[in-house]
């Protein structure tokens, strides 16, 4: 399968897409956030199941 827009002759630039391990071991993850965003995650969830069934 051919993209239609695909150019041979562009350049890939690397170093766009590399990430570099110490970039991810010094990462501090934030907990709170992570946490709030599955909490919400999983309401809207629920809501549109709810919302759903209400449909049927």
């Amino acid at each position: 399968m051919e993209t239609p827009n695909h150019n041979p002759e562009m350049i890939f630039d690397e170093d766009l897409y590399t990430i570099e391990w110490s970039d991810i071991e010094n990462t501090e993850i934030d907990y709170d956030h992570y946490l709030n965003d599955i909490e919400n995650f999983f309401r809207q969830d629920i809501e549109n199941e709810i919302l759903e069934e209400d449909i049927y």
